[in-house]
Parts: structure tokens; C-alpha cells; sequence
């Protein structure tokens, strides 16, 4: 009465011990990529700003309110306008595109824009200004004082734009192959070095 058990002769057998490995790699992976797949996810939060945005947007164009439907079907296009937006810039779709650089160097143009807002000048600033620009200004103080006013923050908002944009060009390096330079004329890094 000498009985082996059944599983003994299978425990011997390669091709078990190579399906066992097989589906514990596999098991393994798949909660790793599991993991992986909600960590990288990412989100789209969409807000009540979001929805007054795309309700005024439609009264505007529309000339009326939209009904429930009309909104959730523009609030789907919207999702949809996002889920685009978001992977087109995570395969690089703006990176050599010139009409989005051109687009988003405006719009950063107009972002400092608004933040350098001057204050308004003293009469003392704006005279002084006045005697610094006097081929600017031909008329006297009391008729141009709008006009003076203007032209002084527009100055001045200048200046704070060209200083921003220092701060951030000083962000990078800018630098421009030995082709470029001889097309524009410059010297290349070498030579001004030693001048």
C-alpha cells in the first residue's frame, strides 16, 4: 500500500514550475500597472467659474439663455476641448507649431501687461516730464495735461514691462548656432569673448 500522492509526480514537472513563475509575473505586473495607470492620471477639474464662463459665452453669442441641454451639450465640448488640450501638450503638439509660440508670446504679452499697471503720476512728475520731452510736447501744461498724463504711464508701464521681460529672459540661455550668427552678422561666442 505504497500510494503516492497525485501532485507529486506534477510538482516534478518544468513545464508547471514555468506556468507558476508565468502568473505570478504576470499577477506582479499587473498591480504595478495598476498602480501606475491612477498615479498618472490626471485631472480635469471643472468648476462653477468654468460653467458661468460657457453660460455667458452662449448669452453673448446667442443673444438668449441657453436651455439645460444646449448647456450640457456645450459643458461636454468643452470636457472634450480639454481632454484634447491637455494631451496635445503631452505629446508636444506646441512645441515647433509657430502660430501657437506666436499665440502664447501674446498672451504672456498681455499678462504683464495687466500686472504693470502705473500709478498715476503727481502734477510734479508729470511737469518734469514734460520738461525732459519738449519736442514732444509743444503745448502747455494746462492744455495737454491728459494727454501728458497718458504718454507718462504708458512710459512707465514700458519700462516695468521691458524689466519683466529681462527678469524672465534671465531664465534662460539663449544661444544661436555658428550658422545664424554669420547669416545675422554677429561674432560668434569665441571672438566676443576676447573683445
Amino acid at each position: 500500500m505504497n500510494k503516492q500522492p497525485i501532485f507529486s509526480p506534477l510538482l516534478k514537472e518544468p513545464l508547471l514550475h514555468f506556468l507558476l513563475i508565468g502568473l505570478g509575473l504576470f499577477l506582479l505586473f499587473a498591480q504595478l500597472n495598476s498602480e501606475e495607470d491612477t498615479q498618472s492620471k490626471q485631472e480635469i477639474m471643472i468648476t462653477q467659474a468654468n460653467i458661468a464662463l460657457i453660460y455667458s459665452t452662449f448669452r453673448e453669442e446667442n443673444a438668449k439663455e441657453p436651455t439645460d441641454e444646449e448647456l450640457k451639450e456645450l459643458l461636454r465640448t468643452n470636457i472634450k476641448e480639454e481632454v484634447l488640450y491637455h494631451e496635445a501638450m503631452a505629446i508636444g503638439l506646441y512645441k515647433e507649431d509657430k502660430v501657437i509660440k506666436h499665440r502664447l508670446a501674446e498672451k504672456m504679452k498681455y499678462l504683464f501687461e495687466d500686472v504693470s499697471m502705473a500709478d498715476d503720476p503727481s502734477q510734479e512728475m508729470l511737469k518734469a516730464y514734460l520738461k525732459e520731452n519738449p519736442k514732444k510736447f509743444t503745448k502747455p501744461y494746462a492744455e495737454i495735461k491728459i494727454e501728458l498724463k497718458q504718454a507718462f504711464i504708458a512710459q512707465e508701464q514700458q519700462k516695468e514691462n521691458d524689466a519683466f521681460y529681462e527678469n524672465l529672459k534671465n531664465r534662460y540661455e539663449i544661444t544661436m548656432s555658428d550658422d545664424v550668427r554669420k547669416v545675422l552678422n554677429i561674432p560668434t561666442k569665441k571672438i566676443a569673448k576676447e573683445d
